[in-house]
């Protein structure tokens, strides 16, 4: 016996809604999914990018708190006190050192890492210099000056160079987290947008087979 309209259609209807059912499940799945993405992002921006700049304006500082003590000592006319100046000199290396550490701990790109160790090297270089002109209180003041202004100037120029260049990393790498954010979102706009005309399909649907 074939089965008549009246009995067709509310199992088309059935199926009808039952399929749509499942779009939306399936499309609150996806926003859910894309939720925990932009709350992933998120938690990474905090940690792998805004955490590590503070640490990088920690760093620059106590380098730059270095170089002015070092300054003070060579250029002066009344020198500070040699053993002081060593010992000051010694805890802001160990401040460095800590902030490398943490700052390596980090999620870093492969450009981040390879400027983390060129900042490595270059801080080396530097700390060298600095022992040089630290030490040996024998040698002549033109002599600390001339090492000072040539060599020391040199070497931390560099290492300014590469600290600034490793800050612009962050930011970039930063900037590119929010842009995937901001994909994330706008999918969820859409796929939210997908449930209002499933559910409004649904409606419809059910007001057809009713009346």
């Amino acid at each position: 016996m074939t089965p008549s309209l009246g009995t067709r259609s509310p199992v088309r209807s059935f199926l009808l809604v039952i399929a749509l059912l499942g779009l939306i499940l399936t499309s609150i799945f996806l926003s859910r999914r894309s939720v925990h993405d932009i709350q992933q992002a998120s938690v990474s921006v905090y940690k792998d990018r805004l955490l590590p700049t503070g640490m990088l304006v920690n760093l620059t500082a106590t380098i730059y708190r270095k170089r002015l003590l070092l300054e003070t000592y060579v250029l002066a006319t009344n020198k500070p006190n040699a053993d002081l100046m060593n010992a000051t000199l010694d805890r802001f290396n160990r401040r460095i050192d800590s902030l490398l550490t943490e700052f390596e701990r980090t999620e870093l790109t492969v450009k981040e890492a390879d400027q983390l160790r060129l900042l490595r090297q270059r801080l080396t270089v530097y700390n060298q210099l600095e022992g040089e002109l630290s030490t040996n209180p024998v040698d002549l003041p033109a002599a600390r000056q001339a090492l000072f202004a040539g060599s020391g100037s040199t070497a931390f120029g560099h290492l300014a160079q590469t600290l600034d260049e490793l800050a612009s990393l962050q930011l970039s790498v930063g900037e590119e987290l929010l842009d995937e954010s901001r994909g994330e979102t706008n999918y969820i706009y859409v796929l939210t947008a997908v449930q209002i005309g499933l559910v409004l399909l649904i409606g419809l649907s059910l007001f057809w087979h009713r009346f």
